[in-house]
C-alpha cells in the first residue's frame, strides 16, 4: 500500500511538472498589468497609446478542431459583436503547433478599432493570445504584435 501512495506522489508530481503555465513573450513598449487585473487571462499588458495584448486558454472538452473554433469565434463576433472579418491565416506558433491568425474591426462612434486573435487548439486546450485596440495605434504595432501573438505556448 505504501508503495503504491509513493508511485502515485510521484506520477502527480511528474504530472504537475509537465503543465507549465502558458505564456508568450510581449511585444516591446507593453506593460503586464498587474496579476489581480488579469482576469480569466493568463497574461494582459498594454502599451501607452492603449493597445492591450492578452493570452488566455479555454477547455477543448470536445477535442473540436482548429477549423471549428476559427469559424466559431468568425461567427460569434460578426453575427453577435458587429464585427467585420478582415482575413484569416494560417500560421504555426514558436512551439510549432498550427494555428490560425483572425483580424477584425468595428467602428464605435466614428473610431476604427481592430481585434486580432491567434488561435492554437490541442486535444484539451484551446490557446487564445490576442490583442486589440484602435485601429491608428494597433496597425504600427502589428509587426510585432504578431511575433508575440506566434510566441504564446
Amino acid at each position: 500500500m505504501q508503495r503504491l501512495h509513493w508511485a502515485a506522489t510521484i506520477l502527480c508530481g511528474l504530472a504537475l511538472a509537465g503543465c507549465a503555465p502558458h505564456t508568450m513573450r510581449l511585444p516591446p513598449d507593453f506593460v503586464p498589468f498587474d496579476k489581480e487585473d488579469f482576469g480569466t487571462h493568463h497574461l494582459r499588458a498594454v502599451s501607452a497609446d492603449g493597445v492591450v495584448v492578452g493570452l488566455k486558454s479555454e477547455m477543448n472538452l470536445k477535442e473540436a478542431t482548429l477549423d471549428f473554433w476559427a469559424q466559431a469565434l468568425t461567427n460569434q463576433l460578426v453575427e453577435s459583436k458587429g464585427y467585420r472579418h478582415e482575413k484569416t491565416d494560417d500560421v504555426t506558433s514558436d512551439a510549432g503547433t498550427p494555428g490560425k491568425l483572425l483580424m477584425f474591426t468595428t467602428e464605435t462612434r466614428g473610431v476604427a478599432f481592430t481585434y486580432v486573435v491567434a488561435l492554437f487548439v490541442q486535444p484539451e486546450v484551446i490557446l487564445i493570445a490576442e490583442a486589440g485596440g484602435r485601429t491608428d495605434a494597433l496597425k504600427p504595432k502589428l509587426g510585432e504584435i504578431r511575433k508575440a501573438l506566434l510566441s504564446a505556448k
